[in-house]
């Protein structure tokens, strides 16, 4: 059956007071455009596009190189910047606008907008931060007072003056900067690093198992904040323990934990994830760049395939990322692993919630990301209007297509659903407001919608 009106009532209605746990990363977005002033503001560096940029940023030709190397290549970047070159940003830079950012702060966002009941933990609420939910009222703040752990209102928690801000060069195909012209609309995120990041969070860590008696699922992301200053010996430490943090917060009661991966150019930090966090996940969130990077890291052995990083559309593409799902997936010995292209999105799985459930997330999903590259924003129930309005994608179908024929399955209204692999196309808008978050829009909308339709159809056969 297509997806229609009837369909979205039906989920959005199924959300109405969901239970989620949300955590780490918040932080605040400033959104600039890549224009003839930010060219003047930077530092034109050697071979434009060319080079890769360092691991932290520290000047404005080193911030050049990496938003001219994202430009020349497929899919957008995000690299960490020193805490004094982000001072220069903040003192010199004005923003085009500011929104709210970082993974758990837009999740928090948009599943409020839809009527979840997130109880979403950051490590830095600052007035400036706070001001940027837009439903405060809707979103709880874990907290533990004399032992007990309480959840309050989001209005009766600012800890610090500090906001960390993350600044998004955002350009469309034919933008042009130092003579690198972008093939399609993508972004770059210089991050901040700020010190205050921790991921021991003292009593709270001790009673986290609370929280996973009160919720249905728990999205987590914001490992990839970590920088060798936020350690003392290493990554190990940090991320064993916040491996047991997770394995604390579902000692109590059965609840799936999605994990939404992100960016980094830290290679050490990115393999201790890969061993130490990402096993931990019922379902990983992941997109096509990520991928190319985590299926170098896992070294992964997926036959004469190769993970392609040109522009433009290749149907059978849809396959090797199959092929690198599957491997990775059984690697990981996760139950699922949900991938967010451009035109379509697939979920490789083992034993994960019915596919069914999966598919009602996909599609969903579609519709969120849609509403979010038209509007910018999702404030309501009432803007997925706006995603209903553009057409699965006609290269989404080509691709789920060859992946059926491929897999001896057939198609519905453009949409895979098998036990094991579940595919639909995107809505694609050729023209977004803008770009960062979508990956974060599409992963929790389908996580929260699967959690919440999934116990209606579980006592049927897949």
């Amino acid at each position: 059956m297509a997806y229609d009106q009837s369909q979205l009532e039906a989920d959005i209605a199924a959300l109405d007071g969901l239970p989620v746990y949300i955590a780490y990363n918040a932080n605040v977005d400033a959104i600039v455009s890549v224009d003839e002033d930010l060219e003047s503001f930077l530092e034109r560096p050697p071979d434009p596009g060319e080079t890769t940029p360092p691991t932290r940023l520290r000047t404005k030709q080193e911030l050049a190189t990496a938003i001219t190397r994202t430009m020349a290549t497929p899919g957008g970047d995000e690299v960490a910047m020193t805490d004094e070159f982000s001072a220069t940003l903040e003192a010199e830079l004005e923003p085009d606008s500011q929104q709210m950012g970082g993974q758990a702060g837009i999740m928090t966002n948009l599943l409020s907008s839809l009527g979840v009941s997130p109880i979403t933990y950051t490590y830095l609420l600052s007035p400036t931060q706070q001001s940027m939910f837009d439903h405060p009222e809707r979103v709880r703040y874990p907290r533990v007072d004399d032992g007990d752990l309480e959840f309050v209102s989001l209005a009766d928690i600012l800890n610090t003056d500090r906001t960390k801000i993350n600044w998004v060069f955002e350009f469309s195909a034919g933008d042009e900067l130092f003579g690198v012209r972008a093939k399609e609309g993508s972004r770059f995120i210089a991050a901040s690093r700020p010190p205050e990041f921790d991921l021991f969070t003292g009593e709270f860590d001790t009673v986290i198992d609370q929280v996973g008696t009160v919720v249905d699922g728990a999205l987590l992301a914001g490992y990839h904040n970590l920088t060798p200053d936020h350690v003392d010996a290493g990554y190990e430490e940090t991320l064993r323990h916040a491996r047991d943090v997770i394995r604390q917060l579902r000692s109590e009661s059965e609840v799936d934990v999605h994990i939404e991966y992100a960016v980094t150019q830290d290679e050490s930090l990115r393999r201790q994830m890969l061993e130490l966090i990402l096993p931990e996940a019922n379902v990983i969130g992941i997109d096509t760049n990520e991928l190319h990077m985590v299926q170098s890291d896992a070294d992964l052995d997926i036959g004469d395939r190769t993970l392609s990083t040109d522009h433009g559309f290749d149907p059978d593409e849809i396959l090797t990322h199959y092929r690198v799902l599957a491997a990775l997936r059984e690697q990981l010995g996760v139950e699922c692993i949900r991938l967010h292209a451009m035109e379509y999105h697939l979920a490789v799985m083992d034993e994960y919630l019915h596919p069914d459930a999966v598919k009602r997330g996909l599609e969903f999903g579609a519709i969120n990301a849609a509403t979010k590259a038209d509007r910018g924003r999702i404030t309501a129930p009432s803007d997925l209007e706006t995603g209903m309005t553009y057409e699965p994608s006609a290269k989404g179908r080509e691709a789920i297509e060859v992946l059926a024929d491929q897999l001896g399955a057939v198609t519905e209204d453009g949409a895979l659903c098998t036990p094991t692999v579940v595919a639909c196309p995107n809505r694609v808008v050729e023209d977004p407001a803008g770009t960062v978050g979508i990956g974060d829009i599409v992963s929790s909308s389908s996580f929260a919608l699967e959690l919440a339709v999934a116990n209606g159809i579980s006592d049927r056969d897949p």
